[in-house]
């Protein structure tokens, strides 16, 4: 995770090193820097699907994604290890751009983690359906509520303004369908 998010800081910082806003860069700085633009990526550009996951549209769209990574990815991190946690992030990532493509073909200019972060939900709410976390009763109801809590209302604030939900949709579903297998056949039940 902190390699993940220095990664994606990174990004951001030689963005706004190279003269790009660091509040509201233009959609044309973004493609620049590899966002996934419809038109660019399905027409011979496909590493825009991963690349748009390090591209963030401004300090705050940033901030609230790694924060989210930091959080989730901590204590998935050490649950799941580095490797399988990558693995769903990646995965999801590249799902998520793909359902923008798919659903925006006509044109769209994605950028962001958040859909790779949703992955992250969807393997955590099967880590925890799955009961391949221990927690009592009470603890496994409460983060599932979070978890759920934390999917809708971010599905449901992204219905107003400029947000991709179908990416965060793309993403989920990747990271409940990823994580079903790793969980059941590769990882053991915490003691």
């Amino acid at each position: 995770v902190p390699l993940l998010i220095d990664l994606t800081v990174l990004v951001w910082l030689a963005m706004v090193l190279s003269g790009v806003s660091p509040t509201q860069p233009t959609g044309h700085a973004l493609a620049e820097w590899g966002s996934n633009v419809s038109s660019r990526t399905l027409h011979g550009e496909p590493w825009r699907l991963v690349t748009s996951l390090f591209v963030h549209g401004g300090a705050t769209h940033l901030l609230l994604n790694m924060f989210s990574l930091w959080l989730l990815g901590l204590m998935l991190e050490q649950r799941v290890g580095a490797w399988r946690l990558l693995a769903v992030y990646l995965a999801s990532g590249v799902a998520a751009s793909l359902a923008t493509v798919w659903y925006h073909a006509s044109g769209i200019n994605s950028t962001g983690a958040s859909g790779a972060i949703f992955g992250l939900y969807g393997f955590m709410l099967v880590l925890l359906l799955s009961k391949k976390i221990v927690l009592d009763k009470s603890d496994r109801r409460a983060m599932l509520g979070l978890v759920v809590y934390l999917v809708l209302s971010n599905l449901i604030s992204g219905l107003n303004g400029n947000i991709d939900n179908i990416a965060h949709v793309g993403g989920l579903l990747m990271g409940l369908l990823v994580a079903g297998p790793l969980a059941v056949f590769t990882m053991k039940k915490e003691e």
